[in-house]
Formats: structure tokens, sequence, C-alpha cells
């Protein structure tokens, strides 16, 4: 279907109140979980539209979850009334994914203004480090270049590939991969320094993260390096490292799973009761039923390209 189609049929649905009829039946037993990653400092979300949004979308969005009549749910207490048929209408659980200082400079005020609960899956490799993570830095930068052979998005996954992949090789540490960024910002006329300054591509200090929890904000694991190894021995030390951390920084031992990147495998289920997690959210789309492996709970992501006609019908279930 075209998105002209689709926007059309939309349009009528809502405007025939099939929404209000679709909310009142299909969301009584049925649990939207939305996934956001980043609010842009900067342009970021002309970059990568499904990643992040600029902060004035996001405001609109909890708005209209407002206006809309939504029960925000704490993550925990959502999956715990799902499967026991107490989950009220139009509930919603509100992740974040990673953690980037974003979260803590625009996410954290607008939850406070709403008083809306949030589960953030942290990744805390970085958090040690007041550098921009390395991978994240390099494509942007590469984006920004406007050179015509970075023009196409996998042209810029593919070079920053290699670039990772001989860092790796001669084992740089953070502050020398940092360099190689620096040096290839130079070459493009970019201000390094400013970006530094503004903290793009930053995770979240210890102290940034703990005062989010302090705020009320759920912090909940995403692996240590941000990376699913499908060696057990390495998987579970992942996971391990990831809830040191976080238990250092909140004082609590946390036991809800996040997939980074979205990449899932049956094999991981195991390991991930092992390591005690209650719950595993991935990247696909869907409203999260009863039925649904606890470990494998879909996830709608938002991002620019999502109308608000799209995320009323992700919330009524008409999708």
């Amino acid at each position: 279907m075209s998105n002209s189609l689709k926007k059309a049929v939309l349009q009528t649905l809502r405007a025939t109140g099939v929404f209000s009829v679709s909310t009142y039946l299909r969301r009584r037993d049925k649990l939207v979980i939305l996934c956001y990653h980043g609010i842009s400092l900067r342009d970021e979300h002309l970059w990568e539209g499904g990643l992040y949004m600029p902060v004035d979308l996001f405001w609109q969005r909890l708005a209209f979850l407002k206006k809309w009549g939504a029960n925000v749910l704490p993550l925990a207490e959502a999956i715990k009334r799902l499967h026991n048929g107490t989950l009220p209408p139009k509930s919603v659980v509100i992740t974040f994914d990673d953690g980037f200082y974003d979260f803590y400079l625009h996410v954290l005020p607008a939850l406070r203004h709403f008083n809306f609960p949030c589960t953030l899956y942290l990744t805390t490799w970085y958090t040690r480090y007041r550098l921009p993570v390395f991978t994240l830095m390099m494509k942007y930068l590469l984006w920004k270049s406007g050179k015509p052979e970075f023009a196409d998005r996998d042209a810029r996954e593919h070079a920053v590939a290699r670039y990772a992949e001989q860092a790796d090789s001669e084992g740089l540490s953070p502050e020398l991969r940092d360099r190689v960024a620096r040096e290839l910002a130079e070459r493009i006329g970019m201000d390094y320094d400013s970006m530094l300054d503004e903290r793009l591509f930053q995770l979240m200090t210890p102290e940034d993260a703990a005062e989010a929890a302090r705020s009320g904000v759920d912090i909940q694991l995403h692996t240590h390096r941000h990376r699913t190894p499908h060696d057990k021995a390495l998987f579970v030390r992942e996971i391990r490292d990831n809830a040191k951390f976080v238990e250092e920084i909140t004082g609590k031992l946390p036991d809800h799973f996040c997939y980074p990147s979205g990449v899932t495998s049956e094999e991981f289920l195991p390991w991930l009761r092992e390591c005690g997690v209650q719950s595993a959210t991935t990247c696909e789309h869907g409203m999260a039923t009863r039925g649904d492996d606890v470990l494998l709970l879909p996830r709608y992501l938002d991002g620019c390209a999502v109308s608000e006609l799209d995320f009323e019908s992700w919330l009524s279930g008409i999708r």
C-alpha cells in the first residue's frame, strides 16, 4: 500500500470513529510499548530520522499521550498486569535505548513535566568516557562531509565498518579512536571541540544517570558494550557487567533487558533466564499480548517519519 493510500485509509477510519471502536475492542488486553533512541542536539534527525527526532516533536508526542488519555505505566507493572489480566485501558509504556546525553538534557525535563514513567535501557561501557561513541560520530561526520561517495547510507555504514575494523585490529583506545574522528572532522571543516562541548553522541555520565534514576527513571539492561555475542560466556559477561554498572549507579539490580540494535536469537533466551532477566524488548513492531514470549516483546519505534496519524493508529490498535 502506498503512503498516500495508507494515509487516506487511516484518515477515513479515524473520521468514521473506527479508531475509537478499535481502542475499545482491541486495546483492553494489549500493551503498546513505545521505543525511542535519541533527541537531536543539532541536526541528527536529518541524518537518521528513524533514530532521532527534534525535541519539539517529542514534546508533541507526550502531549498527545496526555490528551488521548493514555495510561502510561512503568514497564514492570505493565508486564505484570498484562499477564494477570488487570491491564487498564489505553496502556502505554515509554522506553528509551542507549542512554545518550540528549536523554538527560531533553527527555528528563519532558518526563517531569508530564509526570510520565519511563524505562531507560542503558549501555554502560562508554559512560566512563566524556567522548562520543566512535562509530556514530564517524557516520555523522561522513554524512556532514557532503561528499557524493558518502551520500548513500549503506556507503557510510560500509566505510565506518572499515574504520572500526582497523581500530579494533590496532587495539586503539577510546582516546585514540577519538583522535581519528577529530582528524576527519578537521578535514571536512567541522569544529570538533564544539561537538565535544555539546556532548554530541556521548552517553550520560554515571552522575547523570544517577540523577535520572532519582527522578524516577527506571534504568535497565542493554549490555555493557552494546553487543550480543553468540558465545554464551561472552553474552553472560555482557549482561553481568552491565548489571553491575547499573546497580552501582542506581542502587538497584536491573532485571529487564533490551536487545542492542534489535538483534535477537532463540539461543539468547535461556541465557537471559539464567541471568535472572524478567523481560526483554525487541524492535519488532506490534502490540504486546499475553501470548507473547516475555523475552521477545514487540515495540513501536517512533521517529521523524511517523506522522501523528500513524502514532494514533498504533495507540488505538488499528494497525
